[in-house]
Formats: structure tokens, C-alpha cells, sequence
């Protein structure tokens, strides 16, 4: 087996909770979700979260047919069986990533902006920066405060997982 498909089937056993023996004790998803789904709650009431940061958020359930079904906040239901590529272990249960993390856009820089090789304020990492799951910093470009401000509303904090994603337009 090479690298790459050991390095898939890891990957596949990890999703699917066979990777390692699962603790009975652990407690289910859906005590954490519906724990996620209160505290969403709470921010958007203390004025941290606006409505369209909520206004998507689902719950995929069960139903007493074992089809899987998303409620959506109208209150309308819907099969989504078809979009259940495999079943979850005892305790876990599918979800939108939108439903447990802000998902925002990014922001290209203005047309015309240029790099700075100085140091300056604000460093920018480019999706070509990341290579083989990795940030090469050797060669960061910097960025004036001048574009910062018109982008600072797409960029990310501390703690905060960055996902670039290159879409390709290849005709099959």
C-alpha cells in the first residue's frame, strides 16, 4: 500500500469512528449540538451574532423510518438520506459545519495592491504560502494599513482555522 492510499484509508477510518474503540461513556453528539445550538442563542441575544448568522442553522435527525431528515428553522422537514454517504457510530450524528463554526468568506486584496517585502503591520499569507499542509513564512509580503482596513472584516483571529479552497473550471 502507498502513502497516499494508507494515508486515505486512516482518513476513512477516522470519519467513520473505527479508528479507534469508541468509549460507551463518552457523551453523545447531541447533548454538545443542542449545547452549540443554546449558546448561539444566547450570543445573538447578547448582541454577539446577528440573525443571519443563525437565520441556516438546521438539526439532521433520525426519523422512526431510520432515514435521515434536516429541520430547517420554518420548522420545515426534509429527507436528506441521499446526502448520508455513511452511517455514524452509536452517539455521533451528522451536522452542518455551518451549524458548529462561523463560516465567513474571504477577500481577495484590492485591485492594484501591491506587497511590501519590509515589515510592516500586517503580514498576509497567500494560498500559495500553503503547500503540503503547511505555511511557508520564509517569504511572507506584507500588507499597509491602508488595505488592511478594507479587508480587516474577511481576515482571522487567534484560534481560528483558515480553509482556502481553489475552485478549478475543468470541463469532464
Amino acid at each position: 500500500m502507498d502513502t497516499k492510499a494508507l494515508r486515505q484509508k486512516i482518513l476513512d477510518l477516522a470519519i467513520r469512528g473505527k479508528l479507534v474503540p469508541q468509549d460507551p461513556n463518552d457523551e453523545p453528539a447531541e447533548v454538545l449540538l443542542e449545547r452549540i445550538r443554546e449558546q448561539k442563542q444566547q450570543m445573538f441575544k447578547e448582541g454577539k451574532l446577528k440573525k443571519k448568522d443563525i437565520k441556516n442553522d438546521t438539526i439532521i435527525f433520525k426519523g422512526e423510518d431510520n432515514l435521515h431528515y434536516e429541520k430547517f428553522q420554518d420548522g420545515t422537514v426534509k429527507c436528506i438520506e441521499d446526502e448520508i454517504p455513511f452511517e455514524v457510530p452509536e452517539g455521533w450524528c451528522w451536522v452542518r459545519v455551518r451549524d458548529i463554526a462561523m463560516v465567513k468568506g474571504g477577500k481577495r486584496l484590492p485591485k492594484g495592491a501591491s506587497f511590501s517585502e519590509e515589515i510592516t503591520t500586517h503580514a498576509y499569507i497567500r494560498v500559495t504560502d500553503m503547500k503540503n499542509h503547511s505555511v511557508n513564512i520564509s517569504n511572507l509580503r506584507y500588507i499597509s494599513d491602508e488595505i488592511f482596513s478594507a479587508i480587516k472584516n474577511y481576515t482571522i483571529a487567534k484560534d481560528d482555522l483558515y480553509v482556502t479552497i481553489v475552485w478549478n473550471n475543468v470541463a469532464c
